[in-house]
């Protein structure tokens, strides 16, 4: 494996389980959350002043919204955050029978829907669903039978999704309906089973590169359109868990990462686990698309 990375690291905070790095060109603003930390994150990019929601359930990721605020995908709920006011609002709730479940991961597509999956807490059985959920609060489940859902993310045309279960160690990709919001047949992108790690988060550029972390693998790989290899960078941390380009110019990466279960040995070797790191990719991401509501 090649040497890693030279990184710079976010800020102090170190989160149990970060995700769902998110930028916010308008404002120049990053946000992140943790987790099992219950927590939203907001720092301003000129500034680099940090702000802090707690929020009361584990928060899977947060997306923009132009109503004002984040929308954000809790345990068991659908809810309107801000942190510079310091509410929470839940608007919608799915799964509540599904106790062995959670809400994880999330994005929005090009026409503004703000798509959200599920996970089993246990990561063994196929609990876990994908939904849409539109300006409107219709909820929409797109499919089912997911182990953990992480993801997803859209080519820049906007006709293919990339959607991962974590836990198969598979990320597809899916036509898609940008107009309609419908997902349609889908196909193997990439396998990760026959490596030691799985596919975590993803994220698009601007020329169409996927960008995926790998949880217990150090790393995040850049896939062509084909699914081929077009790069490894490694990472001094074992459990990158979502990156996201960031910056006025969109020329930065920023990676999300969990210190969870890592034992004491494990992060003495890695102690920025759980930091928010930042790198020069040599490449731009796209502007992040915003929720309608």
């Amino acid at each position: 494996m090649p040497k890693q990375t030279d990184v710079d690291v976010l800020c102090d905070v170190a989160c149990e389980l970060g995700e769902s790095a998110l930028w916010d060109g308008v404002r120049s603003r990053l946000y992140w959350v943790d987790i099992t930390g219950q927590t939203v994150y907001a720092q301003d990019w000129p500034s680099r002043t940090v702000r802090s929601l707690a929020v009361p359930d584990p928060v899977g990721c947060v997306a923009l919204r132009a109503g004002g605020g984040l929308v954000a995908a809790l345990r068991h709920a659908v809810a309107y955050v801000d942190v510079d006011r310091g509410t929470v609002e839940t608007v919608r709730t799915l799964e509540g029978d599904l106790t062995g479940n959670r809400f994880n991961d999330g994005a929005v597509d090009p026409a503004g829907r703000f798509w959200f999956g599920s996970m089993d807490l246990a990561e063994s059985a196929p609990t876990g669903s994908f939904y849409s959920f539109s300006a409107d609060m219709t909820v929409t489940r797109a499919f089912g039978g997911i182990i953990c859902s992480n993801g997803p993310a859209w080519s820049p045309d906007g006709r293919t999704m990339y959607h991962v279960d974590s836990t198969r160690r598979r990320i597809t990709a899916y036509d898609f309906d940008s107009h309609e919001g419908v997902v349609g047949p889908g196909r193997i992108f990439v396998s990760d089973e026959a490596e030691q790690w799985f596919p975590d988060g993803v994220t698009i550029d601007a020329e169409g590169y996927v960008w995926n972390c790998k949880w217990a693998g150090g790393r995040i790989v850049r896939y062509d359109p084909t699914g081929a290899v077009d790069r490894v960078i490694p990472l001094p941390v074992p459990r990158p868990t979502r990156c996201a380009f960031v910056g006025d110019d969109l020329a930065l990466l920023a990676i999300t990462s969990a210190r969870i279960g890592l034992d004491t040995a494990e992060l003495a070797a890695a102690p920025l686990s759980g930091h928010v790191l930042l790198l020069d990719p040599d490449a731009r991401g796209l502007p992040t698309p915003v929720f309608a509501g």
